[in-house]
């Protein structure tokens, strides 16, 4: 989500996805499997702690698969959502909301398009914040970031959830991997990106966050899940 992101993910190519969306297949420009992934986000966070007071930040939210069903459960106007993607956010509150009976749950300026992380656009702190593949498509730095910008924006004890495709030890970073389920390749030094676990720990570093390696969560595709609680 940085304006110097155009290298990483064609997510990033605004016309990309601005054709997707007028040929109404936005739920397929994020990756598709909208019911299992979306069911699967929603699953783990309130296996976690998730409750509807909870307010929630969904980094990277696209067109609201996970998010309508937070939007469904949330107590009213307590969902908020980030995205680089304009033409998603419209998609996602004129067709998706709409379609679900869930716009009065949900007030249009709590979708936010931005970049580079600026979540002081956002009035609230937030107890709850998660990002479904995004950083399974930026370099570690602006990893970094992200958890920067974000720390002030996070009620202490509140937990940020992020998942990141996991490099076995003992494979070297630059080589290709294929991860199962699901068959994704990815590459150390472009898009889509693999870490080691540990990397994931060494972006919190003196960061006011807790890391915390989740794992397998079940998801289709061998995404692994990190915790980062707010100190």
């Amino acid at each position: 989500m940085t304006n110097s992101s155009d290298a990483f993910s064609p997510y990033y190519k605004r016309d990309f996805i601005q054709s997707a969306v007028d040929r109404g297949t936005h739920r397929a420009i994020v990756g598709g499997m909208w019911e299992e992934v979306g069911q699967l986000q929603f699953d783990f966070l309130v296996e976690n702690g998730l409750k509807p007071s909870h307010r929630l930040l969904d980094i990277g939210c696209g067109c609201l698969r996970g998010g309508v069903h937070f939007v469904r459960y949330l107590n009213p106007g307590n969902y908020y959502g980030i995205d680089i993607n304009r033409s998603l956010l419209d998609a996602v509150y004129d067709i998706e909301l709409a379609q679900a009976g869930l716009q009065e749950r949900m007030p249009r300026d709590n979708l936010k398009c931005g970049t580079d992380f600026d979540f002081s656009v956002f009035a609230p702190v937030f107890d709850r914040a998660l990002a479904v593949s995004v950083f399974t498509h930026l370099p570690l730095n602006t990893i970094r970031v992200c958890l920067e910008r974000l720390a002030p924006k996070m009620t202490t004890g509140g937990v940020f959830y992020a998942t990141f495709f996991e490099l076995p030890d003992g494979i070297d970073t630059w080589r290709t991997y294929s991860h199962e389920p699901g068959g994704i390749v990815t590459q150390g030094n472009a898009d889509r990106y693999h870490y080691r676990r540990r990397d994931m720990y060494y972006v919190a570093e003196d960061l006011p966050f807790k890391a915390a390696y989740i794992g397998s969560f079940k998801h289709p595709r061998a995404q692994h899940m990190m915790a980062y609680h707010r100190l």
